[in-house]
């Protein structure tokens, strides 16, 4: 693999070379990602229309995309992956609003290699891989894969045991076979799956993340298979989850921007959401319909399973856990099942959990507690609370010293948001602390605080390395009106709900994502 790595590093390196000597000898500089397109990109005088020059353009684009899909940490990829539909969603919105417009002539303006419309239509279908990985997902594709092994599997085969009614294997249960061929030599280029031979394909590191590790056979459910399964493979709801509300949210932004009914409101059914399915529920009351059983547990399980891409030594870290007295009162708000106090519990048994979130969810966050850590369930160091967070909050079992709310802030437009804070404020004592570890997006334009930036001409909050978080404020804007927020962000909603906003600590394993927010009473 070493030897991978420096062979992607050299054709990245030889081709940049070519480029330049090629800019070099023509007497023209290679046109700046900054600069608007000039007309020359499409006449036989641009460089991009030299053969040499397109040649290596070819070899970097898949130098650079193979080298990210091989060093970047695959949960990442997948989730990334999953969110892919949010920028043809969110170029949409510009486009609509005639932003591009509006900006030709505002002035000033990083290299790319790309030809712009070649980027430009990639970025359209970038919806594609989420919704070709949902159809794998929900074909059983890396479950069928896993027996076969580096040979792989004829699509023929593949097909046949693909069906969605996995409880009847037959001809008729199973997907087309030239549909899902052309599904899977598209995931193959996108390095998800590897085509063997013609038509064969077989796993690789990415579609590995999709396997539940449950046996394909006559009673399998897929509707269930990531329930109690183990390592990675339960991350694989975000792509299900991403290919069905998500996505259909997303192309339905536009409608959402422009609507006089919707594009000021900042009430939580005013999204995407609820004109792709055509509702006035919010995402969590359309989660607790009764015929919404899979959604919801899909969900559960998602955010469950997202500490196997943020591991526990980021969220242990996030905090001095030792500077709370031994029998202290962890309070974890809009916790889910509470994995995330979980892994504090683990790491510091003498602290007392409090687990607060839907009244749906607490039965299923009991059993995952006895599950993963029955000592804290057996001497009752556990509690399980249904609440409603815009209500008061319930008798605790004693005076809290951490509210800890991850993944929860960044559901809500700002007005809900101060909502539950003040009601955690009424709640806390004065030496109460607030950990909230969500997204910190930074301007894209760096600011003059900023303690370091990445080398020239790197974007200063670091590009494409930190897609994820804004990729991630996109999908939470499509499904419920809210989204990521800047520093500035999160002391406009802490200052007026009674907060002191007291820093940002950078998560440990992850310079640009999921740092930890902290506040105290004011």
């Amino acid at each position: 693999m070493n030897d991978d790595l420096k062979a992607l590093r050299d054709i990245i390196s030889s081709s940049v070379d070519s480029i330049t000597a090629a800019c070099e000898a023509a007497g023209t500089p290679f046109p700046s990602l900054n600069d608007p397109i000039q007309p020359s990109e499409f006449t036989r005088h641009g460089i991009r229309s030299q053969p040499a020059v397109m040649r290596s353009i070819s070899l970097i684009v898949s130098a650079a995309t193979q080298l990210i899909a091989t060093v970047r940490p695959p949960p990442a990829t997948m989730i990334i992956s999953a969110f892919r539909y949010t920028l043809p969603a969110a170029l949409g919105v510009i486009e609509a609003g005639n932003v591009a417009e509006i900006l030709r002539d505002a002035g000033p303006k990083v290299e790319v290699v790309q030809p712009p419309p070649a980027t430009m239509i990639i970025s359209a279908f970038r919806y594609t891989l989420p919704a070709s990985l949902g159809v794998v997902e929900a074909g059983n594709v890396a479950e069928i894969l896993r027996d076969a092994g580096p040979q792989g599997l004829h699509i023929n085969e593949i097909a046949s045991k693909s069906g969605m009614d996995t409880k009847k294997f037959s001809s008729k249960s199973g997907m087309d076979t030239k549909k899902l061929s052309r599904i899977l030599r598209y995931l193959a280029t996108e390095h998800w799956f590897r085509e063997v031979s013609p038509d064969i394909f077989a796993n690789n590191l990415l579609s590995s993340l999709l396997d539940s590790g449950k046996e394909i056979n006559e009673g399998f459910d897929r509707r269930s298979k990531h329930e109690n399964s183990k390592g990675m493979s339960a991350m694989a709801g975000y792509v299900t989850n991403s290919a069905d509300e998500c996505i259909k949210s997303g192309s339905y932004l536009v409608e959402m921007m422009t609507d006089p009914n919707t594009k000021f409101s900042e009430e939580p059914n005013c999204s995407a959401l609820q004109k792709a399915f055509n509702m006035t529920d919010t995402f969590f009351e359309f989660l607790d319909r009764p015929t919404e059983e899979y959604r919801r547990k899909r969900f559960a399980i998602v955010m469950a399973r997202t500490n196997r891409g943020n591991t526990p030594a980021a969220i242990v870290e996030s905090f001095d856990w030792e500077s709370i007295p031994d029998g202290g009162i962890l309070v974890d708000v809009g916790g889910g099942l509470g994995h995330v106090a979980l892994e504090i519990a683990k790491a510091h048994p003498k602290l007392h959990i409090v687990v607060e979130d839907r009244p749906l969810v607490m039965d299923q966050a009991k059993s995952f507690w006895e599950e993963n850590l029955p000592s804290h369930v057996d001497e009752n160091k556990v509690h399980f609370l249904g609440v409603d967070f815009f209500e008061e909050q319930p008798k605790l079992p004693g005076p809290v010293d951490v509210f800890l709310l991850r993944n929860v802030i960044h559901d809500w437009p700002d007005k809900y948001a101060i909502k539950i804070l003040r009601h955690l404020r009424n709640a806390a004592g004065p030496n109460t602390k607030l950990l909230v570890i969500d997204n910190v997006l930074d301007h894209v334009c760096g600011t003059d605080q900023d303690a370091t930036r990445p080398p020239s001409p790197l974007l200063p909050n670091l590009g494409g390395a930190s897609l994820l978080s804004y990729s991630a404020d996109v999908a939470v804007f499509c499904v419920l009106n809210a989204g990521e927020r800047t520093i500035e962000g999160f002391k406009d909603i802490l200052t007026p709900s009674g907060w002191k906003f007291h820093g940002v600590r950078k998560n440990p394993i992850s310079p640009v994502f999921k740092p930890a927010v902290t506040a105290g009473p004011a």
